[in-house]
């Protein structure tokens, strides 16, 4: 599940993190190579002035989406003692703690994979807590921006699940996967294991190009971004649970199949995008341009509401997609047609499980999740100062400098990054300084057609 994985992590940084936590290693500004790099920078300057508009109107993808909903009855009692489990390793205290139990990853679970039984569901959510704990790191953690400890983070990560019974780490969260892949393989078919290694693998490597993009201010291209988001969504991770979480053992042709693969791509598409513009709004007030919405808004030089209106109209074109291949699946035999069925319904509960999920938890609409999933007009967030990147480059030292003129002084400058302001009170006053680092963020993470 951004989410990082598909259900991007939206909880605030914690002012310190554990070395447990956290793998320790040196910064390093050398992005790796990677298939998911074609990538645009930031913009110079915005020629003329933009205007935040307050609100946005979602589009109905739930009403669209012909998926069944079903939530599974074993959900309270699996999810409270996976959070038990979870609690153990000491990852989150305080409000950290409080908000990420606040998301309820356990209706999540539940709404996923409903016909698991108690033992194969309680395994499950146990996956979600370690999923949203690594996608919290990677995006709004420790490891947001540093490039050698995502390394550090991927590597342990892969070695937990090849070796689980002798690798050993102090990682934290590596130990909770560790845990989970355990107790997996006890039952999950060879089959089972070996994509889940597979499709994991390839989403510790996403994230950590996601992380080099986010370092180094760089945009990718919808088409590049696309792709990356099918690895950073974490959906082929959870797909390969799918099979675990109905005992099935479908031969790897079944997988190899074009249709096959086509439809657990549209599924992940189709999640995914949606995904984006649900938690567009937090990402927002973070500075964060690693979104779809954001992204559009750049390339198609659209406004926010034309940009969500232009994903949701491709959200739902995926949708028909979809149920347009399904149709043309082939047989292979009764027995196997019976798991095939299993399967490809388990990807629909899982589309549509995440798109009730997401106004069902706080995560992204906080209190007002409810009045937004019957209303779909979201308000704007405000940004939020202390979220966003360090300053480095260009340093503003005038006391005598208006709020106005700095505010276009800003506006030839490419990204947060490259803001400096020094302050010696009483000469300039701090609430100046956020009020005048507020104005820009309000240009830099609101991106209209004038980039």
């Amino acid at each position: 599940m951004g989410a990082s994985s598909f259900m991007r992590s939206r909880s605030s940084p914690s002012p310190s993190t554990s070395v447990d936590s956290v793998p320790s290693t040196p910064s390093s500004s050398s992005p790796p190579s990677s298939p998911y790099s074609s990538a645009i920078t930031l913009p110079t300057e915005i020629e003329e002035p933009l205007t935040r508009p307050t609100t946005f109107v979602l589009p109905d993808i739930i009403g669209y989406c012909p998926f069944e909903l079903k939530v599974n009855p074993h959900y309270r009692l699996a999810s409270a003692e996976s959070e038990r489990w979870f609690d153990g390793y000491g990852i989150h205290k305080g409000q950290k703690r409080t908000d990420f139990l606040r998301a309820n990853f356990g209706l999540l679970t539940a709404m996923s994979y409903p016909e698991a039984n108690y033992n194969q569901l309680r395994n499950c959510c146990d996956f979600m807590n370690w999923l949203f704990a690594f996608d919290d790191l990677s995006d709004d953690g420790g490891l947001r921006e540093n490039i050698d400890g995502m390394k550090l983070a991927a590597e342990i990560t892969v070695k937990s699940l090849r070796d689980p019974k002798n690798f050993r780490t102090t990682f934290k969260v590596g130990q909770t996967l560790q845990s989970f892949w355990l107790r997996a393989c006890q039952t999950a078919s060879p089959g089972t294991q070996k994509r889940f290694i597979e499709t994991t693998d390839l989403y510790v490597q996403a994230i950590l190009q996601q992380v080099v993009n986010r370092t180094h201010d760089q945009i990718p291209t919808i088409e590049s971004f696309i792709q990356l988001r099918r690895d950073t969504s974490a959906v082929k991770l959870v797909f390969a649970l799918v099979e675990y979480s109905l005992n099935l053992d479908l031969p790897d042709e079944v997988f190899e199949h074009p249709l096959i693969r086509s439809l657990e791509q549209g599924a992940n598409d189709i999640l995914t995008w949606a995904n984006d513009m649900y938690s567009f709004n937090v990402e927002q007030s973070k500075g964060d341009t690693q979104n779809l919405v954001v992204i559009a808004m750049r390339e198609k030089g659209l406004d926010l509401q034309g940009a969500v209106d232009w994903l949701g109209d491709l959200i739902k074109r995926r949708i028909d997609q979809y149920v347009s291949e399904k149709a043309q699946l082939p047989s292979w035999g009764p027995e196997v047609d019976a798991g095939v069925a299993k399967y490809v319904a388990g990807l629909e509960r899982w589309v549509i499980g995440v798109l009730h999920w997401s106004f069902d938890s706080e995560r992204y609409f906080g209190k007002e999740n409810q009045r937004i999933k019957r209303e779909r007009v979201v308000t704007l967030l405000p940004v939020d100062v202390s979220t966003l990147p360090a300053p480095a480059s260009m340093t503003v030292e005038d006391p005598s400098l208006s709020c106005s003129s700095l505010s276009q002084a800003l506006l030839g400058v490419k990204s947060l990054s490259q803001i400096s302001i020094k302050v010696a009170p009483p000469k300039m006053s701090q609430p100046l300084v956020v009020s005048c680092v507020c104005l820009f963020a309000v240009f830099a993470s609101i991106v209209s057609s004038t980039l």
